[in-house]
């Protein structure tokens, strides 16, 4: 028998009750839905989507800064799934402009060294996860021609509304363990609800249900 049906059985024991349980990644919720994993939890425990993708959060006002920037002839360097995020008037995707995807902050620091002449911003977008790259990037003297629009996300402020909305009615919440391995887990610690910080692999997220199914249960 396998560890990940170990796992399950164990927690088919120990849910005796309804318990509804948010996630707040999206990888999270990629793992779940690729292995199967809601097929074989107990039928009285639901996962519910949290806020999940920093991409489709961000702001109205921060996408027309990066459109803006196009206009204004920058080339504009960023992740693929943000291209169609719509701003107020447009989107990077619609705007008549240099708009470049790239797979990184590094992408676009060497499109700057290539293009000594134009302004080159790199739109960056994430959680916690994606900043020490950026931060790093930024400390080894990237060409002046090169600037960061930042976008970024926390997701302790997240579920503090998601805690604050009282038809929520959550049991507890599965915590990304790339995001607390960067930030710590400290800022959770506010929220007095069962909380487990979990990694991705298919027996990582069962792990951490069984974890938070027994910090449900011993109150």
């Amino acid at each position: 028998m396998t560890l990940g049906s170990d796992i399950a059985q164990t927690l088919a024991r120990v849910v005796d009750r309804d318990i509804r349980v948010m996630h707040v990644c999206g990888t999270h919720e990629a793992a779940i839905a690729k292995y199967g994993i809601r097929s074989v939890l107990p039928e009285q425990m639901k996962i519910v989507m949290g806020p999940g993708c920093p991409v489709c959060i961000t702001p109205q006002g921060e996408i027309d800064a990066a459109v803006e920037l196009a206009e204004r002839g920058c080339i504009v360097c960023t992740y693929g799934d943000l291209l169609r995020v719509p701003g107020s008037k447009s989107s990077l995707e619609k705007v008549d402009g240099d708009v470049r995807i790239v797979q990184g902050i590094t992408k676009a620091v060497e499109i700057a060294r290539e293009n000594p002449d134009r302004e080159v911003v790199f739109i960056s977008v994430g959680f916690e996860t994606t900043v020490p790259t950026v931060a790093a990037t930024l400390m080894t003297a990237p060409p002046e021609n090169f600037s960061v629009l930042v976008s970024h996300r926390l997701v302790p402020p997240a579920m503090e509304w998601l805690m604050a909305q009282g038809e929520a009615s959550l049991d507890g919440f599965i915590l990304p363990g790339h995001v607390c391995a960067v930030m710590g887990y400290h800022e959770y610690e506010q929220f007095k609800v069962p909380q487990v910080v979990a990694g991705f692999e298919p027996e990582d997220v069962l792990l951490g249900l069984l974890m938070l199914a027994e910090q449900i249960e011993n109150g």
